[in-house]
C-alpha cells in the first residue's frame, strides 16, 4: 500500500544523513518498512548512462536517414528525363494546384486506340513515342424533319517531333523542288467549267502575258536593228508555223493555213507547242480530268547516248530539246577541251537533265559527259552558280560535290523538308496535303535548313463523317511548325468571296516572298526580258539573266522579299550590285544602281519592300534603269514567269470574322480527346 499521507508523522522522521547522497539526486522519503513498491520518478529517471546514450545514437542516425532519403528523391525527381510530368516535383507540383496525377498513356501502333488518356490544354507526346494522334468529338446540332438532333463531329490533332529520316524510308520522299513549292496551283473549277462535253484533241494553254504588268504605252520605241531581228524572228516563227501539222475540229478536212497577220502569227505560236521531229506522231491529252495532272515533285534523269555514225554534239542536244541558245552555250564550253571534230562513233554522251524552273514542261541540262567506247572520261560540261557552262577534263564526282558543300545546305535526309515529309506521312496524311501545308510554310520557312533539336509540327484536320477514326485526315484547318525555336501557326479562313487561304494570328496571307518589280515610281517600264538579246554596247548576242526596269535616277529599290544581304558593293559591269538570299535556294541581284543604302552590308537582314539601293546607269549600262534578277538553286529564271503568290492581309469585318473563327478552331483543339494513338 502506498502511503497517502501528505507529510509523515512527526514522531517517526529520523534526521537525513546526507552522507549517502553521493550523486547530488535528491532523496525521497518512503516510509518504514514499505519498500514493496518502486517509486515512479526513480523508475523512469534512474537508468543507467549506457542505456541514454544508445538511444541518442539511434535517434541521430535515424535522423540522418531520413534526410539522405529525402535529399535522394529530390535529386531523382530533378534529373529523371524520361518524362517530364512525372517524378517527384510534378507531382508536387500537381498536388499544390489541387489536380489529381494524370495517367500517362504508353501505346504502340499495334495497339491501336486507347480510352485512357490525359486531359490537358496541351497535347503531350507519349513516353518513348515521336509522335501522337488524337481524336477530338464536338456535339453539333441539326434538324432532320423540323426535329433537332445531337450530332459527333469528329476531328484529328497530329503532333510529332522532327528528326532526320531513315536511309529505310529516304526512298518515299520526293526531291526538293522550289519552284514547284511556290507554284500556284490551278482552280479545279475552272478547268472543269470549260471542259463541255467536247471530245476534240485539243490542248488548252494559259499562257501569262504582259498586258497587265507593262502599261498600254509607255513610250519605248525601236531601232532599226532591233525591228530587222524582230522581222527576221517573225518570219522565221511563220515560216515554222507553216510547216506544223494543225489542230482541226473533229469535222475539218485538209490542212490550215497559217496566220496572215502578224497578231493571228503570235497567238497560234502561244497555243502550239514546239515542232516535233520528221515522222514523229504528236498525241494531246485531254487537261479536263484531275487525276491527269502531273505529279507535283519531278526528279531529274540522265540520259545516256550512244554516237552513231554522222553525229554531232549540236544534233544529239538538239534531240533532246534543248533549247538552242543552250546548246550554242555548252559547245562553246567545251570547245577548248573537246573539239567539234573529236566526237567518235561508239562514244557515249550523259546529259543530266532537270526540270525547268521557268516552263515545268521543259527539260533543262545541267551537266554533260562524254566517254569513249572503253568507259574513258573525255570531258565534263557543268552549269556552275552564275548559270554558265564550264568544261573540265577531269571527271566530275558527286562525292566532291558533297564534300564542298555550302554552309545551309543539308543531305536529303537531314533536311527540315524530309523531316517534315516523313513525319507527316508516318501519320498518315496524303501527299497532296502535305504538299499543301508546305506551301503554307514556304514564305516564312527555310525548308533547306538542318533539322535541329525541338523541331516539331502540330496540324489538325476535320474528318469525315463517314469514317471512322482510322480514316485519313479530312480538310486542314490549323497548321503549325516549330523550327529553330520559333513556331509560325496558320488558321484556315475563308472569305465572303469564297476564297480559301490560311492566315497567321494577325490576318496577315501566308503567301508572301518575291515581288516581280522591286522597284516604285511614276514612270517606270520594262526596257529588256529575260533571254538571249543583242547586247545593246558590245553589239553581240548574249545571254540576258535578268529583266530591266527603266526609271529616272534615284528612284527607290525595295527589297524583293525578307532575307539576309550577301554582297553589297560595286561589281565590274554590275555597278553598284546588291545580293540577296532568301529561303529555300532563292536570291535576288540588284545590278547599275546610283549608290547603296547605306544601312546594306553583307549579313543585315531585310524585310520585304525596304529600301536597299536607288536607280542609276553604273557599270555596262545605256540609261538609267535597274537590272533585276532572280536565282534558283544558283540558276536565274525569268522573274516574270515564276508563279509567285501575292500577300493578302484581311481588315475590318473580314479581321473580325477570322478572329471568331480562329478562337472556334482553338476551342476545339484545347478540348480533352477521347481516342489517341502513338508510334
Amino acid at each position: 500500500m502506498l502511503n497517502t499521507q501528505r507529510h509523515a508523522p512527526v514522531g517517526r522522521i529520523r534526521p537525513i544523513r546526507m552522507a549517502s547522497r553521493t550523486q547530488g539526486m535528491p532523496h525521497v522519503y518512503r516510509g518504514r518498512a514499505r519498500r514493496s513498491v518502486p517509486d515512479i520518478f526513480d523508475q523512469d529517471s534512474g537508468e543507467p548512462r549506457r542505456a541514454g546514450r544508445f538511444r541518442w545514437l539511434l535517434s541521430t542516425f535515424l535522423a540522418a536517414g531520413v534526410g539522405a532519403a529525402a535529399i535522394g528523391v529530390v535529386l531523382f525527381g530533378s534529373l529523371d528525363a524520361i518524362d517530364t510530368r512525372q517524378g517527384v516535383l510534378p507531382a508536387l507540383q500537381q498536388f499544390r494546384e489541387a489536380r489529381l496525377p494524370q495517367p500517362t498513356v504508353i501505346s504502340s501502333a499495334s495497339e491501336g486506340l486507347n480510352w485512357s488518356i490525359p486531359k490537358s490544354d496541351l497535347l503531350q507526346i507519349a513516353t518513348g513515342g515521336v509522335g501522337v494522334k488524337h481524336i477530338i468529338h464536338e456535339h453539333v446540332q441539326v434538324r432532320r424533319n423540323n426535329r433537332p438532333f445531337i450530332q459527333i463531329k469528329p476531328y484529328m490533332r497530329i503532333v510529332s517531333r522532327l528528326s532526320e529520316v531513315p536511309p529505310s524510308a529516304a526512298e518515299a520522299i520526293p526531291p526538293f523542288n522550289p519552284f514547284k513549292l511556290y507554284a500556284v496551283e490551278a482552280d479545279a473549277s475552272d478547268s472543269e467549267g470549260g471542259a463541255g462535253e467536247s471530245q476534240s484533241n485539243v490542248q488548252v494553254k494559259v499562257v501569262e502575258l504582259l498586258g497587265g504588268i507593262l502599261p498600254s504605252e509607255d513610250g519605248q520605241e525601236l531601232d532599226d536593228s532591233e525591228v530587222a531581228e524582230l522581222v527576221a524572228r517573225t518570219k522565221e516563227e511563220a515560216q515554222n508555223l507553216a510547216m506544223r501539222p494543225s489542230l482541226q475540229p473533229d469535222d475539218s478536212v485538209g490542212p490550215q493555213e497559217a496566220p496572215a497577220s502578224l497578231e493571228e502569227d503570235i497567238d497560234a505560236d502561244l497555243t502550239l507547242d514546239a515542232a516535233p521531229p520528221p515522222n514523229t506522231t504528236v498525241l494531246f491529252k485531254s487537261v479536263a480530268k484531275a487525276e491527269e495532272v502531273e505529279d507535283d515533285i519531278e526528279p531529274s534523269e540522265v540520259r545516256v547516248i550512244r554516237v552513231a555514225r554522222g553525229d554531232n554534239l549540236a544534233r544529239i542536244l538538239q534531240r533532246l530539246g534543248i533549247e538552242q541558245w543552250q546548246v550554242n552555250a555548252i559547245l562553246q564550253a567545251a570547245r577548248p577541251k573537246f573539239p567539234d571534230n573529236a566526237l567518235m562513233p561508239g562514244q557515249e554522251v550523259h546529259v543530266t537533265l532537270v526540270p525547268s524552273l521557268s516552263d515545268p514542261d521543259r527539260m533543262d541540262p545541267v551537266r554533260l559527259s562524254i566517254f569513249s567506247e572503253a568507259h574513258e572520261h573525255k570531258v565534263t560540261v557543268v552549269r556552275n552558280a552564275a548559270g554558265e557552262f564550264v568544261a573540265s577534263s577531269d571527271p566530275y564526282d558527286d562525292r566532291v560535290a558533297r564534300l564542298t558543300l555550302k554552309e545551309g545546305d543539308t543531305s536529303h535526309t537531314s533536311s527540315l523538308y524530309a523531316a517534315i515529309y516523313h513525319a507527316a506521312l508516318s501519320e498518315g496524311v496524303p501527299p497532296d496535303t502535305i504538299m499543301q501545308i508546305l506551301r503554307i510554310h514556304a514564305y516564312d520557312t527555310d525548308f533547306r535548313r538542318r533539322v535541329g533539336h525541338g523541331d516539331m509540327l502540330d496540324f489538325f484536320f476535320d474528318v469525315k463523317e463517314d469514317e471512322g477514326p482510322d480514316s485519313t485526315p479530312g480538310e486542314l484547318l490549323y497548321t503549325a511548325i516549330t523550327s529553330g525555336g520559333e513556331a509560325r501557326r496558320f488558321w484556315r479562313f475563308r472569305t465572303p468571296d469564297g476564297i480559301v487561304d490560311y492566315y497567321d494570328e494577325y490576318g496577315n496571307n501566308s503567301k508572301r516572298f518575291l515581288m516581280r518589280r522591286p522597284v516604285r515610281g511614276e514612270s517606270i517600264r520594262l526596257t529588256s526580258g529575260f533571254g538571249m538579246r543583242m547586247h545593246p554596247i558590245i553589239n553581240a548576242p548574249r545571254m540576258h539573266t535578268g529583266i530591266d526596269w527603266a526609271s529616272p535616277v534615284g528612284t527607290p529599290i525595295m527589297a524583293a522579299g525578307n532575307g539576309i544581304v550577301e554582297e553589297a558593293h560595286r561589281k565590274g559591269g554590275y555597278g553598284n550590285y546588291v545580293r540577296i538570299r532568301h529561303a529555300n535556294g532563292y536570291q535576288t541581284t540588284y545590278a547599275h544602281m546610283s549608290r547603296i543604302a547605306p544601312n546594306i552590308k553583307p549579313g543585315v537582314k531585310v524585310k520585304q519592300g525596304q529600301i536597299i539601293g536607288y536607280v542609276g546607269c553604273t557599270g555596262l549600262c545605256s540609261g538609267p534603269h535597274l537590272h533585276y534578277e532572280v536565282l534558283v538553286n544558283n540558276r536565274f529564271v525569268d522573274p516574270l514567269k515564276i508563279q509567285v503568290p501575292h500577300e493578302r492581309q484581311l481588315t475590318g469585318r473580314q479581321l473580325a470574322e477570322y478572329q471568331k473563327e480562329r478562337s472556334r478552331i482553338d476551342e476545339l483543339m484545347r478540348r480533352a480527346p477521347v481516342l489517341t494513338a502513338s508510334r
